[in-house]
Formats: structure tokens, sequence, C-alpha cells
């Protein structure tokens, strides 16, 4: 039945305001004065559909989705395909961004039914809410022969659709709540899966696959933290490339800073122009660490102008972020079109340049007639920094020119901006900005992420737990498994970057103890959502725009566990239940592969945790004048050995570059006291201090710094601590 619709259906080539109006969804709300007579997703509908046994037409999408606006105005604005809608389906709205659990969900069963997906998703169920057939964006004629054939079908073999819609749906619910094998994941198995990724890497221009090309970030993320650990330079290649060309493209917003969600060639040229706050946390992350890791300029300066964008464009009023930017704006004739406020014609760049406007039109390939329908979207052949060396621009010169057309910019119709405040998207900038101000040396980041989750803390929390949304000064919709487990590691993060501030320590416990008690199956992968829908649960593994809920539950489960100083249970239990299905598909759970390597073995990067978290170490490398500097927090009541202890049975804290010892001038002197277990007075480090050290670069490869230490409390010492760090 299935193929039959299939090819059935494509033989050839594929007033008033409704219920939507009061709903708590600037998408929703686009969709108010369509003729078509929406429901929301609900009780209320599936019964009138099961009451009045009527098919049921599911269209999900999000606010600044282009191909969404076209389907609504092509289609749902359409009075003849309304009535075909009206009269034979009760059609609902999502918004994926509301209700991301419906939206996976809904995704997977295109997925299987089409064998991929995408946004607009449209669905059609049987009365009994059963899926049978999908689709994406649909032209109006190909839509109205989807909705007529259908209904037809459904008249004649109503039987065998419901067998197939039954058969699908017992698929679907099995595969959401698959149980996992236990299992264990090695060191090597890490290491082994990571290179196994960057085999799919387009070596030319970054990024995994053809087009369209997203930037996939926990995959990169995790691929990073492989680097970092191993010292693989081809982990730490695939990264840089990509992040290269990530920089050098259009999907770069090279005047006003920041990244749009994707692109639609290979080269990152040509982006898709919405602009969304996940992409600025995570793509904002990568370069951090990328900086951490290389020490490459235009990272850092990439990344500050990504946040400094956020600040500026996407701040709510009580300091969260807004969700997003739309693709499309009013042109210079007042029609809506995909990338109006961000192309530029000759003409345009010209005047708004200047005098100098020949040396940055060659700069960023602005020709007269330019490629994007005769007009130009700003990219570059090399970084920007690179760039502006061989063309011998000073970079203050070129800032100012950058200014000069943001500005020019802003005269223009402005996209619309999605002005939800979503609970997950906020928590990975608050933790991306807290980072941020430690290695960018920025602490009004710091000071804007304490403020946004101030916000969610007052706003999005009441005693029925955390919401999802906030919308037109309302919380609204219950928050999910990706909100608790991201929200709670934001606070940590807080927690990390700050001076010691321990409330946001409980607050993050708080977080985690609320999210167990409702979303956890003992010996299972969390539930996506506190109830059960309509399909059974869902135990999200695979990554999204953001990592999965389960490695966003795991990531906090076990950070928590490491600042506290404390053996856990949740964690371990909950990485046994994960560890083989995040191997099984490396390429879809990067985020879920990161949180089982942080479960494994702890933090690398910006920021390390030593002797249960009674020690926070941030490094920072020097490369023009070969130097390490590594900065120590320690937590109240506890210390470090110093390099040259008192007694023999303590160890003294060691660093080596490259097999070399640091010499010991570069220790700080040590404080001489007694701790309740010794009877002698001992040599410590205490309180913050920090370390410097010179180091010889060992060939063309990574340099290799050890650190070994031992930290003690007045009760005990704990057993010692040998890490590594890699510096190219």
């Amino acid at each position: 039945m299935r193929l039959f619709l299939f090819f059935l259906l494509f033989a050839a080539p594929l007033a008033a305001q409704n219920r939507l109006a009061n709903e708590a969804s600037l998408y929703l709300q686009q969709h108010a004065g369509n003729p078509v007579d929406w429901y929301p997703w609900g009780a209320e509908a599936l019964q009138k559909a099961k009451d009045e046994d009527k098919l049921i037409f599911v269209s999900v999408g999000y606010a600044a989705c282009h191909w969404c606006h076209v389907m609504e105005e092509e289609s749902f604005e359409n009075k003849d395909i309304a009535k075909i809608l009206n009269k034979n389906y009760f059609s609902i709205k999502i918004d994926r961004e509301r209700r991301p659990d419906l939206d996976e969900q809904f995704s997977l069963v295109t997925t299987i039914l089409t064998g991929g997906s995408g946004w607009p998703n449209s669905v059609f169920l049987t009365p009994d809410a059963d899926p049978f057939y999908a689709g994406t964006y649909f032209p109006p004629k190909d839509f109205t022969k989807v909705l007529n054939t259908i209904v037809d079908v459904w008249g004649k073999d109503r039987t065998e659709v419901e067998a197939e819609a039954f058969a699908l749906a017992s698929q679907m619910r099995e595969y959401l709540d698959q149980t996992a094998v236990l299992g264990h994941v090695t060191e090597d198995d890490f290491a082994n899966t990571a290179r196994q990724l960057i085999n799919g890497l387009d070596e030319f221009n970054g990024g995994f696959g053809d087009a369209p090309k997203f930037p996939r970030e926990p995959e990169l993320l995790f691929i990073l933290d492989q680097a970092l650990r191993t010292g693989d330079e081809n982990l730490l290649s695939a990264v840089t490339t990509t992040l290269d060309g990530i920089l050098r493209g259009g999907i770069h917003d090279h005047v006003g800073g920041g990244f749009h969600r994707y692109a639609v060639d290979p080269e990152w040229q040509v982006p898709h122009f919405e602009k969304m706050l996940y992409d600025q946390a995570l793509i904002g992350r990568l370069l951090l660490r990328g900086y951490q890791a290389t020490g490459n300029p235009d990272y850092a300066r990439a990344a500050q102008r990504t946040f400094d964008y956020v600040l500026r464009d996407m701040r709510a009023p009580g300091g969260a972020f807004y969700a997003a930017q739309d693709a499309d704006s009013l042109n210079a004739a007042g029609a809506s079109q995909e990338g109006a406020f961000y192309v530029w014609t000759y003409e345009e760049f010209t005047t708004a340049v200047g005098q100098q406007h020949e040396t940055y039109a060659r700069l960023f390939d602005v020709s007269e007639n330019g490629r994007f329908d005769g007009s130009n979207i700003l990219h570059l052949q090399e970084l920007p920094l690179v760039a502006l060396s061989e063309a011998g621009i000073p970079v203050a010169d070129y800032d100012k020119m950058l200014e000069t057309l943001r500005k020019a910019r802003e005269s223009r119709s402005k996209p619309i901006t999605d002005q939800k405040i979503i609970l997950s998207w906020n928590a990975e900038m608050i933790a991306t900005l807290a980072e941020a101000s430690s290695v960018l040396g920025r602490p009004d980041y710091l000071q804007a992420a304490e403020k946004a989750a101030d916000f969610i803390l007052s706003n999005m929390l009441d005693d029925t737990g955390l919401k999802r949304i906030w919308f037109q000064g309302q919380a609204d919709s219950a928050a999910q498994l990706p909100d608790y487990g991201a929200f709670g590691y934001a606070l940590l993060t807080l927690y990390d970057y700050s001076t010691d501030n321990r409330q946001r320590l409980l607050q993050a416990q708080q977080i985690s103890d609320d999210m167990q008690a409702r979303f956890a199956d003992k010996g299972k992968a969390m539930r996506m959502t506190e109830t059960v829908g309509p399909l059974g649960p869902f135990r999200p593994l695979d990554d999204t725009e953001i990592a999965g809920g389960n490695a966003q539950a795991l990531r906090l489960l076990d950070g928590l566990d490491r600042r506290r100083a404390r053996i856990g249970e949740a964690a371990p239990v909950l990485a046994a239940s994960l560890a083989i299905d995040g191997l099984n598909r490396p390429a879809s759970r990067g985020g879920l592969l990161h949180a089982l390597t942080l479960q494994a073995n702890g933090p690398v990067g910006t920021l390390r945790l030593s002797s249960g978290g009674a020690v926070r170490i941030f490094p920072f490398a020097d490369r023009a004048n070969r130097r390490i500097t590594l900065k120590f927090r320690l937590a109240q009541g506890w210390h470090i050995n110093a390099h040259k202890p008192l007694e023999d049975y303590l160890i003294g804290m060691e660093i080596m570059a490259n097999a070399t010892p640091a010499p010991l001038a570069s220790y700080p002197a040590a404080e001489i006291k007694k701790l309740g277990f010794s009877a002698k007075p001992l040599a410590l480090y205490e309180q913050n201090f920090s370390q410097t050290f010179s180091y010889e670069p060992a060939g063309d490869g990574p340099t290799k710094i050890s650190l070994t230490l031992q930290a003690c409390n007045d009760q005990v010492c704990l057993p010692p601590d040998d890490m590594v760090f890699w510096v190219w």
C-alpha cells in the first residue's frame, strides 16, 4: 500500500483567526489567519479526530523556516486547499522548537517512509493517530493531489491502510523505546570511532557530506575532544579545516558576526540565511576550544564577534536570549525574499564602503553580476586575518569598514526575530559565554551568562518544574529531558568559571534530582518527556540541533559527581545503558559519544578537573613566547603538595614538557604549615595560584605537557592525579 501511494502520487515530480492565535509560539501565531481550521497538538484534536473518524494531517515547522513560509503562502493560505483539509482532515500545527519530542518522532516517520526528512514536515495519520504517509514541502498542485488521493485510497482500502499504519506505529514504538545492550567503551573505542568519523571529511572545504552542509557541532566537539586527549593531529586538522571553511564562507556573517544555519553548497558560500541561537553557542564553543588548542587568532576573533552579536541583537530585556532570526525579509521592492537583509548588489556595497570599495570588493569577491540572483554574498578566500595581511589592510581599518557596512545594513527591512526563549538553547549559550569569559578574558560574558540563568530561575521555574518556553511574558510548555540536562550543566559551568559560587552547584544538583525523578527508568536510557505520548516512551539518543537528551543528562550527572568529589551511581548506570548505542551510530550521536568520554575520563580543553573537583585547572598557551600558564583554583580547605614536599610519602607537583622537567624557578613559593593528619609541617600550594613555564616544541608535532599533582585537605591526601595537555 505504501509503495502504491508513493507511485500514484509521484508519477510526476513532486480571515478569521483560528485556534492558533493564542498559542505561545510565533510559528503557530503566524498561521492563525490561515483559512485552514488548525488545531494545536493536544488531547482535544486527537480525541475529536477519533470521535469523528477523520484522518489527521500534521504539519511541523518553525518560525525562521523559509520553506515553511513558502508552503504557508502557497497552500495554507489557499482557500481551495483549505476546503479539502477542513472537510476531510483534522489539521494539527506543531512548532518543532516548542515540542522537540514530537518533532523527532515525526521526523523519524518521514525518514522511514521517504529516506529523509526536513521542514516543513507533513505527516498523515489515521483517526487513531498511527502514521501512514509523509513528506516535507509539497508544491500546491502536488499537495492537492496528495490530499485527494489519500482520501480516495482511505475510502477504498481503509483496512489495508490501517494495517500498514499499525505496523509502522509498532515499529516506531519499538525503536523509540529501545532497550540498550549494556556495555563498556574503552579509550581506544572512542579514539577509533573519531578516526572513523573523519573518513567522511570534505578535505578541501571541511565539514561532512556535500550539500546541504550543516556544521554538525556535536560531532565536531567529540572529534576535537579526542584530539585534545590523544594528540592526534589528523583529528585536530578535521576540526580546524571545518572551522576555516566556515569562517571563510558566506555561512559566516562577516558584517554582523555570527553564523547562518547551514550552507546549500559544499564550499559554505551560499547559506540558508536564518540565524539560530544554538549555532552561535555551539560554533562559538568550537572556536573557543580550537583557539585554546591552536592559538589561531582568527578563531578568537570570530568567537568574540559572535558573542558580541548575540548580546547586541539576540538578548531579551531580562537577560535571556531569543531563539532565532528569520531567513526572509522584505527586499527593496517590498517583496519577501530569502537573504534580502544580508546580500549586497555591487552598487550597494561600493556606495557603503566609499573610497576603498575596489580593495574590499576584491577581498569579498563582490562583482557587478553577483552570483546570488545578481547580488553578492560576502565571503573570503582566506581566513580573515590572513586575507588582511596579504592585502596589506590594517585590522582597525577593516573593523571600521565592517561597522560601516553593518550600519548601512541596519537601514534595510530586518528579518523577524523569533522572541521565544527556549530553555535548552539558552543553556547552551550560557555555558559557552561562561567558558568564553575565561578564554577571552571577557568578564562581561560571565555577567551576561549569570543574568540569563537568573532570568530562567526566576521566570521559567515554578512548583510544577521547569518550563521549556518563555514567550510574550509567559512561561509555557513543560521542559523536556534536553532542557533539564542542558540547564543543569550550564549552572555547573557557571560554577566552574566563577569564583567558587557554590550556590550554582546546589542549583545544578536540584535540577539533576528533578530530572531523575521525572525522566529516569531503571536500567534504561531516560525518557524525553515525563508523560508518554501516542507512540509510547521516547528515549532520545540522536543529536538534533544540539546534543540529544540522554547525552545532556549524562553530562550533568557525571559533572556533578566530579565536582562534588563523589562516586555516583546514576551516571555510571546511565553510561552503561548508552555506551553501545553511541558506537552503533556515531555520526548521529557525537553528543552521546562526547558525554560518554567525559564520564569515563573527565573533561579536557579549557578546563580540567582534578581530585574529585577539588582542583580546577585552566591552561593557557603563549605560543609566540613558548610559554605555558596553568591557573589553579582550589576548593575551600584543599591544598596541593609543593614541588619539593617535606615528607617522603607525599607526591610533589611535577610538570614536564616533552619529557623535560619544568625549571625549579618556575614553581611558586610554598606555604609551610601543618595539616590535621600530619604531626610535621608540610610544603603546600593553596588558594588560587598560577604557574608559568617555558617549553621547546617537539619538531612539527604537538608539545606534550604532563602534570602530576596530589591534593590534600585537613584530614586526608587523595591519590596523585596525572594528566596530559597537548599544545599545537
